[in-house]
């Protein structure tokens, strides 16, 4: 009879056979290896589990700030390296290093206010088709449809028809 568990590390829902129950095997959604368990039988985590499920929680934050770090560590050195020198020559009288940063720092907001200028529409767009397709859609579902049986109609009271000529209208036919 098959039965489902949670990996201990990811929490990834695993389905096997009873009589595998306490065996380990490698998780098909972390990678980890986990224990197979029956329902209300959890094993207990080793301090050497909880330490690696501990790493294995911060691992991949980690290695993106390294990576977001060693980006503009990069960008840094390229920029001191290839772009202050001309920028420095280009400017006439400047001894300071500090103007062409600013020069530079300058250029690159510039270029971020055009992206954003030029992107910020487009993904405006793109949402508000999102937004128009849902509220068609609830439009659609909340029309009133008419059931597939005949209407009944119901005995119609004949009334009199009112008067509607005015005052002056009735005294001169009176007259």
């Amino acid at each position: 009879m098959l039965t489902k568990c949670i990996c201990t590390y990811c929490a990834g829902h695993l389905e096997f056979e009873e009589e595998n129950a306490g065996e380990k095997i490698k998780c098909p959604h972390c990678g980890f290896e986990t224990t197979l368990f029956l329902p209300g039988d959890e094993p207990e985590m080793e301090e050497s589990d909880v330490s690696t499920s501990r790493i294995a929680r911060f691992k991949r934050p980690l290695i993106i700030a390294a990576a977001g770090v060693l980006v503009l560590v990069g960008l840094g050195y390229c920029l001191n390296r290839w772009l202050l020198p001309p920028l420095k020559l280009w400017l006439p009288y400047t001894e300071s290093p500090v103007l062409p940063i600013i020069i530079v720092a300058l250029g690159c907001l510039a270029v971020l206010m055009l992206i954003a200028w030029t992107v910020f529409p487009i993904l405006m767009f793109l949402e508000m088709r999102k937004l128009t397709t849902a509220v068609q859609s609830i439009d659609a579902n909340s029309r009133p449809v008419l059931s597939a049986e005949p209407l009944v109609e119901e005995d119609a009271v004949e009334e009199e028809p009112e008067d509607t000529s005015t005052e002056e209208e009735q005294l001169t036919t009176k007259e």
